[in-house]
């Protein structure tokens, strides 16, 4: 049984050398979980990331016909379903393998991707077992209907099985199948500050505790799940000595979970020595941390911490549910800034209720809270989420984009979602106007300069397409000022 798992991009990079030159590939560690356990089974696993190693499509086809897998796994995100699609007909065309999709966009369009014969089997939720037994399943043709967790296809006929229980104890799952990816793939990443040296992710939990209506992730983490303390640090350690690994990144919803559990991890990696050999970046949010942890976790090693601060605007956070006073973000940021620890801030435009008034204020916030990086997001209700529950059920949005199959890497067509009184190229250049306010202020220049040192060529390629794109924005927003004032 050799089983082939692949971490697909989306058309949107395949067709933009913009993209690609900026792009920061992430190790693909909810694959890296489930390879480890199904090679814990026994089981011939490979895995190819085409998003790292920058692999065409014609390339991975040649890659999958060599290889000759019995199964043919794909970690689906809504960006990269039209190219899977895609892929799948290929795969189709010279192998006899079954393909499986998993992660949150087939588990919420299970149904739709089977009756439109993409995919043998669709794995809905938390994959790790799952894949396993249906690897197994496939070996020795026993059939289907006892494994909870999948729906697949027999003839003209769809099934969907019982919900699999989420794992309780997540410190009983293998450490993640590093040792199948080339890690050197991973060794820019500029939004963490991090140039020429690989990063892996840890996870210290699953799920999250808090409901922001943007996110999508309680498809399939619905509850959060912690690991035990000594379980991540020995971890760390692990991968360290393993790789020479120097570098790792958090992917929880929030690390750490609170300030006491903050404390813990960080006394515990303090006294393990480790502190001095590694260093981490996490996201956590404003009113999990204190200026104690703060300092705390500088101690223990933390290079950099990603917030959600999402807007400046009071009543678009609490139409989303998260309700933090801009004021707590403004001194923790303070508080940060003042500890020297490297920010992130994560910033939202175009939510439900945004106004022009309420972007500037998004836009005026990022730069009081003077983060080292600030990124900018356009608002995407994306399936899972609350945000798409309600906006879709209720007829306001453009149903044809929200297929299966729809390609929203054709960028002609806009944002997907947009708030009544905006129009769809006002946001995208609300979107320009914050990144170019952002970062054209001549301190935040100097300090990028300063901190990617090893990477000027990026910065000062960014600032043209930066630039070049702002203003290409003013000219369509003055001139159609101006045709509309004439006629």
């Amino acid at each position: 049984m050799k089983l082939l798992l692949i971490n697909p991009a989306s058309k949107v990079t395949e067709g933009s050398r913009k993209l690609k030159a900026f792009l920061s590939p992430i190790p693909p560690l909810g694959l890296a979980y489930i390879a480890a356990v199904l090679e814990r089974e026994g089981i011939d696993v490979k895995i190819i990331d085409q998003v790292a190693s920058r692999t065409s499509n014609k390339l991975l086809l040649k890659k999958i016909k060599e290889s000759s897998p019995d199964l043919v796994g794909f970690s689906c995100l809504t960006s990269v379903m039209s190219n899977v699609a895609e892929l799948g007909l290929e795969i189709r065309k010279f192998s006899r393998a079954k393909i499986v999709l998993g992660n949150i966009h087939p588990t919420i369009f299970a149904g739709q991707i089977l009756a439109q014969g993409a995919a043998d089997f669709i794995v809905r939720g938390e994959g790790d077992a799952t894949m396993a037994e249906l690897a197994k399943a496939i070996k020795d043709n026993s059939g289907f209907t006892h494994i909870q967790g999948i729906s697949y296809r027999q003839g003209k006929d769809i099934f969907h099985n019982e919900e699999r229980p989420l794992i309780g104890d997540l410190d009983t799952l293998p450490y993640p199948a590093w040792h199948l990816l080339e890690l050197k793939d991973y060794r820019d990443s500029p939004m963490i500050l991090i140039d020429r040296e690989p990063v892996v992710p840890i996870a210290g939990s699953r799920g999250c505790a808090y409901k922001c209506s943007f996110c999508a992730q309680d498809a399939v983490y619905p509850l959060p799940r912690y690991r035990k303390t000594e379980a991540v640090i020995a971890e760390l350690e692990y991968f360290h000595s393993k790789f020479n690994i120097r570098n790792f990144g958090f992917v929880d919803a929030n690390f750490p979970f609170s300030i006491n559990s903050g404390k813990e991890f960080c006394n515990a990696l303090i006294r393990s020595g480790l502190h001095k050999k590694i260093r981490w970046a996490t996201e956590t949010r404003v009113d999990l941390v204190n200026e104690e942890l703060l300092a705390l976790m500088k101690k223990a090693g933390v290079h950099l911490i990603m917030f959600g601060f999402e807007s400046g605007n009071r009543l678009v956070m609490d139409s989303v549910n998260k309700r933090i006073p801009a004021a707590q973000s403004l001194k923790i940021a303070g508080i940060t800034r003042k500890l020297k620890v490297h920010t992130l801030g994560l910033f939202i435009l175009g939510l439900p209720g945004e106004t022009r008034q309420s972007c500037a204020a998004t836009i005026k916030f990022a730069k009081d809270l003077d983060c080292d990086i600030a990124k900018f997001n356009i608002a995407v209700p994306y399936p899972g989420s609350k945000f798409f529950r309600e906006f879709y059920k209720g007829g306001l949005l453009d149903t044809d984009r929200f297929t299966p199959w729809h390609d929203w890497s054709d960028s002609r067509e806009g944002p997907v979602y947009v708030p009544p009184g905006l129009k769809a190229r006002e946001l995208v250049g609300l979107q320009r106007k914050a990144m170019f306010e952002f970062y054209a202020r001549p301190k935040k220049f100097i300090s990028l300069l300063i901190l990617q040192r090893k990477s000027i060529f990026k910065i000062l390629y960014g600032a043209y397409i930066l630039t070049s794109k702002y203003f290409a924005y003013l000219f369509f927003k003055y001139t159609s000022r101006l045709f509309a004032i004439q006629h």
